[in-house]
């Protein structure tokens, strides 16, 4: 028997788009009369007689009372690489007053941070065992402050006393920090205003460091820094120095080959041309040999074998102006010499091809005249004590 579904107040729910449905009422109408489609109709009272058993047995069901809530701060340890739980720091302490600086300094408030540490080191002093953090930290602020100087007059002062605690390796570090700081260019500030150039104390931190801690990294790593720093400027022979030294103290170092290649680099570049002496370019010579020596895959890449018949070809052509240095000043024997000279020890060279040029202008041989043999018109060799210009 078919039942009516509107005697036990379950009314069908109006299909989406029937006359029925609640989004196709205009204003004025007033619902139907009714319980309402089953999806809106008002819980009953089962409902709510179970939300209320759930309610008064979930305590003794899960067994444990929440505990009260505590606030709990994290803070990163550097040395041991781990985040630590902190207690609230405790104001009027040295380590809580140390955290609360510390904690202004984390969140960027650095001049509250400046005068909470200030105030520290006032009232605790040097003898204190939190000192060491506090000195570091206060040269951290003044960096983040932009007063580099004032740093670093704080951290060589904190090295010279307590160069042999743990925080002695972090305030090396900052020390280069600053140095590199001011090799970049920021000024030295004077009565708070940045005027004065700051280059000198960076060179002079890098020379102190690399001096007072040479079996640390960052002796290394002061080294590399201020060569490469006098070689971007073009002091290239303070920079080929500086290369050589590195080589010579860290021979194992990641930088090694780095160093091997600007040194060569730099001495070729530290060589003024063909009318100067050709110190510089004989060493050149020498550093990319040994650098093709030790790298020869990467060598090849970079063009070392080009470098090297370059160095051969201005070799070739410093004898060659030698010798017409020699002929415009009419000494012939002189001139002849370094001439063939050019032809004996480079061949090949667009230099030697010259020498052959004006050795024929001169009517003379390529090959030198056989010892004890007239020579006629031959010029004489010049004498041992004869130098070239």
């Amino acid at each position: 028997m078919r039942r009516n579904h509107e005697s036990v107040g379950c009314r069908r729910t109006p299909s989406w788009g029937g006359p029925g449905a609640p989004w196709l009422r205009k204003s004025g109408d007033r619902p139907a009369a009714g319980p309402g489609p089953v999806g809106l109709r008002r819980p009953g009272a089962w409902f709510y007689l179970f939300v209320g058993i759930c309610g008064a047995t979930q305590p003794a069901v899960a067994g444990v009372v929440r505990p009260p809530e505590k606030t709990e701060s994290l803070e990163y340890d550097d040395r041991r690489g781990v985040w630590v739980e902190q207690v609230p720091p405790t104001p009027g302490t040295p380590e809580g007053d140390l955290r609360l600086a510390r904690a202004d300094f984390t969140d960027g408030r650095y001049d509250a941070a400046y005068q909470g540490i200030r105030k520290w080191i006032k009232t605790y002093g040097d003898t204190d065992p939190f000192y060491p953090e506090a000195a570091v930290l206060r040269a951290r602020v003044e960096i983040a402050r932009r007063d580099h100087y004032k740093a670093h007059k704080h951290l060589q002062e904190f090295l010279n006393e307590f160069g042999g605690t743990p925080a002695a390796d972090e305030a090396v570090h900052y020390e280069f920090v600053i140095a590199d700081v001011f090799l970049k260019g920021t000024k030295r500030k004077v009565l708070g205003v940045p005027l004065l150039p700051g280059e000198d104390i960076g060179i002079r931190i890098l020379d102190d460091l690399a001096a007072n801690y040479p079996q640390s990294s960052t002796a290394e790593l002061a080294l590399k820094t201020k060569a490469d720093h006098f070689f971007r400027k073009g002091d290239f022979a303070l920079a080929e120095v500086e290369y050589a030294r590195m080589q010579e103290q860290f021979p194992r170092s990641r930088y090694f080959r780095h160093a091997v290649r600007r040194a060569a680099d730099a001495a070729l570049a530290s060589f003024p041309g063909i009318e100067f002496d050709d110190a510089a370019l004989i060493e050149a010579e020498s550093r990319y040999r040994q650098y093709l020596g030790q790298y020869p895959g990467v060598a090849e890449q970079e063009g070392v074998g080009l470098i090297l018949d370059n160095i051969r070809e201005q070799r070739a052509a410093k004898e060659l102006n030698i010798g017409d240095y020699y002929r415009r000043t009419k000494q012939a024997k002189a001139a002849a010499f370094y001439y063939r000279s050019t032809n004996t020890n480079w061949p090949e060279t667009i230099a030697a091809r010259e020498a052959s040029r004006r050795l024929a202008g001169m009517g003379l041989s390529e090959a030198p005249p056989e010892a004890g043999a007239a020579t006629g018109t031959e010029p004489d060799l010049p004498s041992g004590n004869e130098e070239a210009p």
